[in-house]
Formats: C-alpha cells, structure tokens, sequence
C-alpha cells in the first residue's frame, strides 16, 4: 500500500516520535534502489566494474582497495582492504561525512533524507485509521466510462494531507501499474484538453464544461508509468500551481505529451501578483472567467527551428567510430544469422576500442565502450574474452580493459526496454531506465546491444513499433552518450536467401543511419570458417557498399592479409577479391530494385541500366545489363507486365518492369502492394515465360543465357 504526502502545505509533527531502527531501514532500502547514483554522488572517483565498485579510500582517491557490493544480499557493504574498515552503506555515507552512524544517528538521517528529496517520515497509518478523515475522491474512468481507480482524500488532524488511490479490479488501496489519466471519456471525445496539476482542479473546470485532466499523483507524478496515449492528437494546455513544485510538474508533464505526438502544448504564464500554491481551482472560486484566463496567459513556444544564422560556410566535420561504417549520433544494425558469430564480432568491437587496437584492420580512437549481451551468460563473455585478450597479447588484469569496458550478461532475465499499448504508442520499461542510468553513469561512446528479439517488446513487422524503438529507445541512448549503438539483430528466412540481410518491416532497414550484414560466403572453395562482413547501408558514406574478408581462428576474428608474397595465395586472394566485387553489385541492383519500388519507382531493364550507370561502383551501362541478365537467368530477377493493379503506366519493354523477392511498391503516400511476377527469364534459351505460380519464387541452378534483356 502507498501513499505520497504534500509537504508544501505541511505543519510541523509536534511531539512526533520515530522509530530510528525503522527509519534506518527505510532510508537504507531506499539508497540501495538508487545505490550507483549514490556511490557516484559520494565517490566521483570510483568506477564501476561488473557487480562492484571500485575506489582507492574512503577519501575518494583513485584506486581499487575499497570495494562496495552492487547487487544480491550484499549490496552495499564495503570493505577497504588497505585498512580494515567496512560496513554498510549507511556506514560509509556517515565516514564520509565525518559522522558516526549510531552516536549521531539523526544528523545522518537527516543528510541521507535531504540527498533523497524526502523528509523524516511518521509511521504510516492504515486506512481504517484515516477513514474518519476522509474528505473526498475522484473516480477515474476508462474509455468505456468503466471506474478503474479511485482517489480518495484524507486530511487528518495534523493538517498533512494524505492522497490513496484505490485500483477497482484488482480490489486492494495501490496505484495501478500504468496509471491511467483522469477524465478519459471526456478526453476522447474533445480536440482540446487542460492538463492541470490534482483532481480538485480538474474537478473545478469540468463543472465549467472545460475538458481537463490531471496525472495520478499530480506534481509527484511518475511520467513513465502513466498512460498519456489519450492525449494524442490533442491541443494540450498545461496550467501548473503556482509554485516550485507547479513548475517541476509543467516541466515533467510536457516530456511524454510531445513524445507520443499532440497537435500542440503551451504552458500557462501564471500571473505574478498570484499568491504561492494558485491554482486553477483557485480561479474558479474568484470568478474569473476560465476561458479569457488562459487565452490571455498562453506562453509562447520557443521555436523548434533550427537558427541558422548561426551557421558559417565550414561545417562541422562527422564524426565517427568506425569511418564509413559506424557514425556517432546514430544507431547502426548488425544482423547475421544465428551462429555466424555477431556477438563475438560486437564485443571484439568492443575491446579494440576500449584498449586503442585495430579492429578487423581498422584503427579505431581509445574510449569506453558498454555491451548488453542477452544470450550470451557470464562464462561465455569470460571465455570470448580470454580469445579476444590473446589476439590483442592482452593480460586480463589491463587497466584499460576494466576502465574502459563494461560488459553485462542478461541471459534468462526480462530485457524488454520497450512496450506497445493497444494504440502502437511505444513506453519505455523499468529496465530501459535501470539501463540508461548505468550507461550515462559509465560514460561509453559505444553501446552494443545484443540482440534486437530480447530488447524489442514489439511487432517486428510493425513500421510504427520498429521505428518509434530505434528512434526513441535506442536513439535516446546513442543522444545520452552523445555517441554510437550497435543493435545486433538476427536476418528473416528471406534475408538470409535474398543476401540482403534484412528481417521483418522495412523500417529496421530505414530507420537505423548504417547496416551491417555478417554471414559466410558460399563461393565454392571457400573455408567453414570464412566471413564476410557488409555495409549494405550507410547514409552518411560516399558509397553504401563495402565488404571486410576474415575467418574464426582460436576463438576471434582476423582479417584476411592479401600481402603473402606466396604467388598462390595472391591469386587466390586476388580471386576471392573479385568474386567478392561481382557478389556485391548483385547485392546492389536487387536491392535497388526493392528499395526503388518502396519509394514508387519502377525499371525496365534498360531503364535502370541507364540510371544508375556510373552510380554504386555498379559501372557501365553495358555492365549493369548484363548483370541483370545474370540475375534474371538465376531466377532472382523476374519481370512484370500487368501494370494496371500496381497504379504504374504500362510499358513497350519486350520483358516487362523489373521484379525481385518480396517486392513492395508504393501505390499511394501510406499504401504498398506486393508485386508478383508475370514473366521469368529461361536460363536454358534466354526467352521470357510465364510465371505458373507467382506465389512460388524459383530459384535456379543453371546459368546458361543467350542474349541480353532491352
């Protein structure tokens, strides 16, 4: 059962009696939920390393000898090995402030209740005891006008008012677990909404026949766990108290509303010869007139345009991790199937970049780096890393390896950082929060997160869910940073068969800024341990493609060296190169052609020769059309003639407009069709032939071709 109290209104507790056992215990639970801000705010010079925390005394000097556990039935006790001393975290808050926690018990009370934001506390009363004080309460509604909660009011003797919320289904005084917002059904139904601080002023300017709301709990709202979907939409008018706390509330109650997508938001200006804790109750008891109120109070917006005055004609340079395929700023994809070895790549990734080392043969700049490894438990990131150490000739006790990597193992655990309610409005979980805080109190440049199936709680061929998670999860994390996430995902049955790479809704192909593909090469020859890594997509580089040859070898990754001086190996290497160039610009034009029709573009082959001739590395006109025979006469290519179901004009082309795998195009600004083939190439004659089943793609072994396609 919980309660919150509103100390702005609040007398002093005359002749009140504590329980200094209790309280300690309270206080205690409550730096333990929030140990890691804590030991930062104590010992900014610590650092945190897996399940501890590490700093050189109880002065706060760099070091290791004093430890603090973080986590289990020993979280936060410390133990300095140099001296001996050791005890709880209320001990070492105490040494800290030269304070000894049991002779001087309620100056260190005091202290850890100030850092907390809270008060001493009384003892709770239970609700049969403040029954008798009960003054009013609010029903809160659903949108089938069904009471869900209610509020009830209780103003005991003591003159400190107590707020109970009482959860309807489940029968038991407790705040539901999303907090639904007042007034629901009137919400719903109005285009414009004002979203005030308390049911009692929500309850004022409903007699009015103003339409308004307020958040569960009103200024000590939790943002994250109360539904704000019903606001969508909406012109939003935020009218705070008239106070500190009015104020944090406005700021707080603004941040949601706009991340889910409002018509507008502006908050009230409250006029300054208003009395402290005004609010708009207080309004409607002076007999103001609501309306002329709060159209002549509206704060203008600060614009959300960018200034460019402020612009010269040198722009900053980009900034990356990796050049051309990691930028900073953005979220980076890393897909390959399972077992090909993506996560070993990531957290390879991440050590070269925490020691300074090459990776894969690129240098990359010396920072920290934080890996989230859902699949993967303690022991096998233990053994990768003893393979990754040898690699580099790296000791395991390098103190830049423990500065500067930080690796976390959530096999079995509720790793969802993302959720979806009935309306596709994505909310941020518990553990997203959990994890930002740690990431933001680490400092890394570089966030892996492995993979994508644990982290993502959402429809993956959902565009809306995909994209509000890298967008507003994700991309939070990479703008927390100030630096780069690498999402790890695994690649669609038809990826992996297409070689694109690619799995579920095409927004996570469009919404990341850079995508890699990890997977083995299936030219004939080729070793089990080969890989081939490639950036099928990069915004910000001067051409998307590119592929880094390497192979397994004791447990990590090493690039192929084509510097032998054997002659053999040159020319095999020399080989594989070009193989390895014919494969790509195959990857290219399908991809193309695919990514074309989504944006409503459609080719003949002649046509898109001529396009794109020059473009891509893909070469000459010529060039390019032979390729598409190539791929035609294997089958990945088709044709399509039937142009009056796709909203296309029809084509004098002997073959039809090109057509490849799961092909989507647009017909309308929010509307695409799968486009079916009429008309494949025979690999035997080089003569087009009808499709007998569309629904069926065939895929061919012979390459045998005459001619070329106009």
């Amino acid at each position: 059962m919980d309660m919150y109290c509103d100390f702005n209104t609040a007398t002093p507790l005359k002749n009140g009696h504590y329980k200094p056992l209790e309280e300690r215990e309270q206080l205690k639970d409550q730096l333990l939920l929030n140990i890691r801000s804590c030991l930062s705010y104590l010992l900014p010079n610590g650092t945190f390393c897996r399940n501890e925390f590490r700093v050189g005394d109880i002065w706060g000097n760099r070091g290791k000898s004093l430890r603090v556990e973080l986590s289990g039935s020993k979280a936060g006790l410390w133990n300095d090995f140099a001296t001996g001393d050791g005890g709880d975290i209320i001990d070492l808050w105490a040494a800290l402030h030269r304070k000894n926690a049991r002779t001087e018990f309620s100056e260190v009370m005091a202290s850890i209740g100030e850092w907390l934001g809270k008060k001493h506390t009384r003892e709770r009363r239970s609700i049969k005891d403040l029954e008798q004080y009960m003054t009013c309460s609010w029903n809160y509604y659903d949108e089938n006008n069904q009471v869900i909660v209610i509020v009830y009011r209780y103003d005991p003797p003591e003159g400190k008012k107590e707020y109970r919320p009482f959860d309807v289904k489940e029968l038991r005084f407790k705040e539901p677990e999303v907090r639904p917002l007042c007034n629901i059904p009137e919400i719903l139904k109005s285009d414009k909404v004002i979203l005030v601080e308390g049911e009692k002023c929500a309850e004022a300017l409903i007699e009015k026949g103003i339409t308004a709301t307020t958040a569960m709990f009103g200024a000590n709202t939790d943002v994250d766990k109360t539904d704000w979907s019903p606001l969508k939409g909406k012109h939003i008018i935020i009218w705070p108290d008239n106070d500190e706390a009015g104020n944090k509330y406005a700021k707080n109650a603004e941040k949601k509303p706009l991340e889910i997508g409002v018509a507008s938001l502006v908050v009230l200006n409250i006029p300054q010869n208003k009395s402290k804790g005004w609010d708009a109750a207080d309004c409607v008891l002076e007999g103001t007139n609501v309306e002329e109120f709060i159209l002549n109070n509206k704060s203008p917006r600060k614009s959300k345009t960018i200034d460019t005055t402020a612009w010269t004609n040198t722009a900053p340079e980009r900034k990356w991790i990796i050049k051309d395929w990691l930028p900073v700023g953005s979220v980076t994809a890393l897909y390959g199937d399972g077992g090909v070895g993506k996560s070993l790549l990531a957290q390879q990734l991440m050590t070269a970049a925490g020691i300074g080392k090459s990776w894969l043969g690129i240098d990359i700049q010396q920072m920290r780096t934080y890996g989230v490894f859902c699949e993967d438990e303690e022991e096998e990131l233990w053994r990768r890393q003893c393979a990754i150490h040898k690699l580099y000739q790296l000791d395991m006790e390098s103190s830049d390896f423990h500065d500067n990597v930080c690796l976390s193992s959530r096999v079995w655990k509720n790793n969802i950082l993302m959720v979806f309610n009935n309306k596709d409005i994505g909310q941020l979980t518990h553990y997203f929060q959990e994890l930002l805080e740690d990431i933001e109190l680490f400092q890394p440049k570089l966030v892996i997160l492995d993979t994508a199936a644990d982290l993502f709680g959402g429809n993956e061929n959902n565009r809306s869910h995909v994209r509000q998670f890298i967008q507003n999860c994700c991309g939070r994390i990479a703008e927390a940073i100030k630096g780069a996430v690498l999402l790890c995902a695994h690649p669609s049955d038809s990826g992996i068969v297409r070689k694109t790479g690619t799995g579920g809704s095409t927004a996570w192909n469009n919404s990341v800024r850079s995508r890699w593909y990890l997977s083995k090469p299936e030219k004939a020859g080729t070793c089990p341990n080969d890989r081939v890594l490639c950036r099928m997509k990069s915004n910000y580089s001067a051409s998307e493609q590119d592929k880094i040859s390497l192979y397994w070898h004791n447990g990590s990754f090493m690039q192929h060296d084509v510097t032998f001086d054997s002659g053999r190996v040159v020319r095999d290497n020399y080989n594989r190169k070009l193989d390895l160039e014919r494969s790509r610009r195959h990857d290219i034009i399908l991809e193309l052609i695919a990514n074309e029709a989504y944006k409503g573009e459609t080719y003949t082959a002649a046509h898109f020769a001529k396009y794109f001739e020059g473009k891509l590395g893909l070469g000459s006109e010529r060039s390019i059309r032979e390729r598409i025979s190539h791929l035609a006469a294997l089958g990945h290519i088709k044709f399509f003639k039937e142009a009056l179901g796709y909203k296309v004009s029809r084509t004098k082309s002997k073959y039809g407009y090109l057509c490849v795998k799961d092909m989507e195009l647009k017909i309308s600004e929010n509307q695409h069709v799968l486009v079916k083939p009429d008309y494949y190439l025979s690999p035997n004659n080089g003569v087009t032939l009808p499709v007998e089943n569309p629904d069926v793609w065939v895929i061919h072994n012979s390459t045998k071709q005459d001619g070329k396609i106009v």
